[in-house]
């Protein structure tokens, strides 16, 4: 009896031991170059591979900074895994190494945790060439640095940097000014004056300098008919600049404020300053007063007056008679 156990106990064993085996043999692990031979500072390819069943398990390795001492680890990706036909897996897994010294250099059997036991991959032959130099030729300075083009977002903020600093460079010139001077920062803007003020005074003006009387015709119909287009646009808001008399003439017959006799007055005036300037006929002496004349009762005739009336009391205010009247504005045209 004991001999039987002691043969059933061996034939375990050994049943024990060959399968380990098998599985063993079953489980495949390798290493794989992208290239065996390359430049300093090159970045290589290094494919581990693991092939097993689905039942299996390999715990693949995890490098640091340095695969050996003359080879760096820059990266190292994350595994991917890939089913046969035949049901088993094959698990690959890509490390990008380098190495800055020249020299021919061999990657050790990478290690592979399975179960209880160690599998270690193939030995691989790394060689490394340093650049080809051609010593018939001289030799070369360094080459420096290349110049990045210059970006608007890195131009912008010195743009407008100089803009602050110009603007304000001048408001301090502005501030410096006003106090040497002693003058207000802000000054009061006039009131504009009204348009007919405007052509009394220019007219008053053309009458003192005595144009046609020193037989400067042309000159008095020119300031002359400036002064009215001058009136017009200030007035009635009329476009009078580069506009021919009859233009003018048709854009205030064509407006709310037309009116016949002010209207024939102008017409008149712009007829004979025509003659004049383009035709070179010569007024007689009254028709120069006349048609200054003139000029003053088209301003008489169209300028705009503030009339202030007392309001008539009606049976609303009558209680209210001795509180100030308001004053009522109305535009008057003759």
């Amino acid at each position: 009896m004991r001999k039987m156990r002691l043969k059933y106990i061996l034939s375990l064993l050994v049943a024990a031991f060959v399968f380990a085996n098998v599985s063993a043999q079953q489980v495949q692990v390798k290493a794989k170059l992208d290239t065996n031979e390359a430049l300093i500072g090159d970045q290589i390819g290094l494919e581990l591979s693991v092939l097993q069943s689905a039942n299996d398990t390999v715990l693949l390795p995890i490098f640091e900074n340095k695969l050996t001492d003359n080879i760096e680890v820059i990266e190292q990706f994350a595994p991917d895994t890939l089913k046969q036909i035949n049901g088993t897996l094959e698990i690959k897994q890509k490390v990008l190494i380098t190495a800055f010294d020249s020299g021919q250099y061999v990657i050790p059997h990478i290690p592979f945790l399975y179960v209880n036991d160690t599998l270690k991959s193939n030995a691989l032959l790394f060689k490394v060439n340093t650049v080809p130099v051609d010593t018939t030729k001289a030799i070369k300075d360094i080459k420096g640095p290349y110049e990045a083009p210059v970006s608007l977002a890195e131009i912008f903020p010195w743009v407008f940097g100089g803009l602050g600093l110009i603007l304000l460079i001048l408001l301090l010139i502005y501030i410096i000014r006003k106090i040497i001077r002693k003058e207000p920062f802000i000054r009061k803007v006039k009131p504009l004056e009204p348009a007919h003020v405007i052509a009394y005074r220019d007219l008053k003006k053309l009458k003192e300098q005595n144009l046609w009387q020193k037989e400067k015709i042309k000159e008095y119909y020119t300031e002359l008919t400036d002064i009215l287009r001058k009136y017009l646009w200030n007035r009635y808001a009329i476009r009078t600049l580069e506009r021919t008399s009859d233009e003018i003439l048709q854009s205030l017959k064509n407006s709310p404020f037309y009116d016949e006799q002010p209207y024939l007055l102008l017409k008149d005036i712009f007829y004979l300053s025509d003659l004049v300037k383009f035709a070179k006929f010569k007024p007689l002496p009254d028709e120069h007063q006349k048609c200054y004349e003139d000029a003053l009762r088209f301003v008489d005739k169209t300028k705009l007056e503030i009339i202030e009336d007392d309001q008539e009391d009606s049976e609303e205010t009558m209680n209210t008679a001795d509180k100030p009247k308001p004053m009522e504005q109305k535009v008057k045209q003759e």
